[in-house]
């Protein structure tokens, strides 16, 4: 009895040693997985330095473009329209936000996709007050069926940032469809100026 014991604790022992060694990774391993990550971590890097640099040139070229316009109505007053002038300092406050966003290490998709929503939703709730207001001081100015379009952009803006908070949750493909549905709306509208301007010639 005491021979085959001490044979199940040397057996215990050998199988020990070599579970030790088959889950204890050699140097030559660690250092393969110590520079496996530290590519990654490199490429993530990377990434973030380019996203952050994109974020930025895009600021300049927008808040170049504004400067342009404001320096054409500086020079020939009310050339370009108070409603486009409004949309490209949307359009430079939403790039500035980007860049904040590319600069956080915790940044997400979906809390870009909520600083356009609300730069949207900005745009069409002064759009519906103007309106209102100018039909205030004098009515008819704007027809109803304009009001009834107006409100329905604010409408539809608020469900989009509604929306876009909700994508934080959803998985990355429901991001891509996401920005799918966002570019069949913006094909759909140009479709229909398209239409509009041939009808004008």
């Amino acid at each position: 009895m005491e021979y085959r014991r001490w044979i199940f604790v040397a057996g215990l022992a050998v199988c020990g040693l070599f579970a030790a060694q088959a889950t204890s990774p050699t140097s030559a391993q660690q250092k393969t997985d110590s520079g496996a990550k530290s590519d990654k971590d490199s490429d993530k890097e990377s990434e973030h330095d380019l996203d952050v640099r994109y974020a930025e040139s895009y600021l300049k070229l927008v808040e170049a473009t504004l400067a342009k316009y404001q320096y054409t109505n500086t020079k020939l007053p009310n050339t370009i329209r108070p409603a486009v002038m409004q949309a490209i300092q949307e359009g430079v406050r939403e790039a500035r936000d980007r860049v904040q966003l590319a600069k956080s290490d915790d940044a997400s998709d979906a809390e870009i996709y909520v600083s356009s929503a609300a730069s949207e939703l900005r745009l069409a709730q002064d759009a519906l007050r103007k309106a209102e207001n100018a039909n205030l001081q004098n009515s008819g100015t704007i027809l109803q069926v304009e009001i009834d379009r107006l409100g329905a952009e604010v409408e539809l803006a608020k469900v989009r940032v509604d929306k876009a908070r909700h994508l934080a949750k959803e998985s990355p493909l429901a991001n891509v469809q996401y920005e799918l549905e966002q570019l069949r709306e913006d094909v759909q509208e140009l479709r229909m100026f398209v239409a509009l301007l041939r009808d004008r010639n």
